[in-house]
């Protein structure tokens, strides 16, 4: 699996959170990421107004500045070619020295 960019990752938590209020765990569940990392960036989104944090419920919804990053985000990646994975590269193996052919 590639490591994912801190777009693509905020993409993924805006997406998790999209109609409906959730709760952390779903969030983290929809978008595929681990609890530290859900903190993190849903601090970034509730400080940068893109989530709506409920402190009665305690559950988290994106709002329309958020449903805009996705769909900027979307536009993105459509403008965007797919860039393939590549294969590891082989490493040369190292030349040995042959021994010299006396002829007796």
């Amino acid at each position: 699996m590639k490591n994912r960019s801190d777009i693509e990752i905020m993409a993924s938590i805006l997406r998790g959170a999209t109609p409906n209020w959730e709760y952390k765990t779903t969030i983290m569940h929809n978008a595929t990421v681990s609890h530290s990392q859900l903190i993190r960036y849903l601090a970034i989104a509730v400080e940068r107004e893109l989530i709506e944090y409920s402190e009665t419920t305690g559950m988290y919804r994106t709002n329309e500045a958020g449903l805009i990053y996705l769909g900027r985000y979307q536009q993105l990646i459509r403008l965007l070619p797919t860039i393939p994975d590549l294969p590891d590269p082989i490493e040369p193996q190292p030349q040995r020295e042959e021994s010299p052919v006396v002829n007796e």
